[in-house]
């Protein structure tokens, strides 16, 4: 029986879950072989050799698909991931998560974690400028209003900063769990 695209992205999702990299790696360099355009080969490509530690080739594979697609918002959120944390390219990191924002305007975690890139890099205006819309889409996330009192801070705004506490305060303690 002949696999399909969707059962070979079940299959790397599966691998995946299980961390099992370099089957992950086998299975997107065989997927490509065969289907040389499907941008998710690629991705899946980049996801593996980024948890197996090679960062320059998953960023190379990560370019491959956006040749393909580059209106796939995981594409562009693994490669802002990549060039931020782990190849130390910060700006060029905020720029690619700032691309898929354009593609997926309403993740609000998309929105905290572009405005943590942005106060991380001193870009505070920014920052709370994106801090402000994923809050426009969940008034009660913590990292969003976290994000603002900070660039408030930076920014010499002790309004926000007020602000963000005061929201911060009223909220429930079960809304200080980790967003996923």
């Amino acid at each position: 029986m002949p696999t399909t695209p969707n059962s070979k992205m079940q299959q790397a999702r599966s691998l995946c879950e299980e961390a099992r990299w370099p089957e992950v790696l086998a299975l997107a360099r065989r997927w490509q072989s065969e289907t040389p355009e499907e941008a998710t080969a690629f991705y899946y490509e980049g996801v593996a050799l980024t948890a197996l530690g090679k960062f320059v080739a998953a960023e190379t594979a990560y370019y491959r698909a956006l040749a393909f697609d580059d209106q796939d918002f995981k594409i562009w959120n693994n490669l802002a991931a990549l060039l931020f944390d782990c190849l130390k390219q910060p700006a060029e990191g905020a720029k690619c998560l700032a691309q898929a924002m354009q593609l997926d305007p309403g993740n609000k975690l998309g929105w905290a974690n572009l405005a943590s890139m942005y106060g991380q890099i001193g870009r505070h205006a920014q920052a709370l400028e994106c801090a402000e819309r994923a809050l426009a889409l969940d008034p009660e996330m913590v990292e969003a209003q976290l994000h603002r009192g900070r660039a408030g801070q930076a920014l010499g705004k002790p309004d926000i900063v007020r602000a963000a506490s005061e929201a911060l305060a009223r909220l429930p303690l079960e809304k200080f769990r980790r967003s996923r």
